[in-house]
């Protein structure tokens, strides 16, 4: 079911790209396949037992690049997991450690310039949409509107279909399922980017 309401997220966002090009060429797109991991964790504020911490966590999805000269307009469709790890004092002095996992399909849509060829420096809005919201473990809101900010590099010569991609996302909202505490999603995003590049035409 997670998967069947991905690809059609997939579906809406890429269905009206279809300008194509070489992602080397001042103007033009292509389309990209992303996957990588994320070290996740919730920001909390409020009275809580939890004790936050990190947790890594598998993200994968596809994103559509247009180049402009030295602009950059880089929609996504993502799906990922978030949440993090809290641990809670017990009586006897122990900790106990409990793991939680908010599963998101994101819609990102980086803006990005180009300081020199290879580098873009981004930053841009993400839409999520929780697929385990109100679920046992889950967020208990069903969206969260984040601010992400990155860079983007691309490989040279042998590598050249490859692109490296590092982004920290800002979570807005409140996602906490506790009435005395508030949760916030922090999230530090590593990916490996394949450059899906159309063919040359031959002339």
């Amino acid at each position: 079911m997670y998967m069947y309401r991905f690809v059609l997220l997939l579906s809406i966002v890429t269905s009206p790209l279809v300008l194509k090009a070489q992602s080397d060429k001042p103007i033009g797109g292509h389309f990209g396949v992303k996957i990588g991991a994320s070290f996740t964790q919730i920001a909390i504020s409020g009275s809580t037992v939890n004790i936050p911490h990190r947790s890594l966590q598998p993200h994968l999805g596809l994103m559509y690049r247009y180049r402009y000269n030295r602009w950059v307009v880089q929609p996504e469709a993502i799906l990922s997991i978030r949440g993090g790890t809290f641990q809670q004092e017990q009586s006897n002095g122990t900790r106990t450690t409990t793991g939680i996992s908010y599963y998101y399909a994101s819609l990102p849509l980086m803006l990005g310039y180009i300081p020199t060829e290879g580098l873009t420096v981004q930053a841009g809005p993400e839409f999520s949409y929780a697929l385990n919201a109100g679920q046992t473990g889950g967020p208990s809101a069903n969206n969260d509107l984040g601010l992400a900010v990155g860079v983007h590099y691309d490989f040279l010569d042998m590598l050249n279909k490859f692109s490296l991609n590092v982004r920290f996302i800002y979570g807005f909202t409140n996602v906490s399922p506790e009435a005395t505490a508030a949760y916030y999603n922090r999230n530090l995003q590593v990916s490996m980017v394949y450059n899906l590049f159309p063919k040359k035409k031959k002339k």
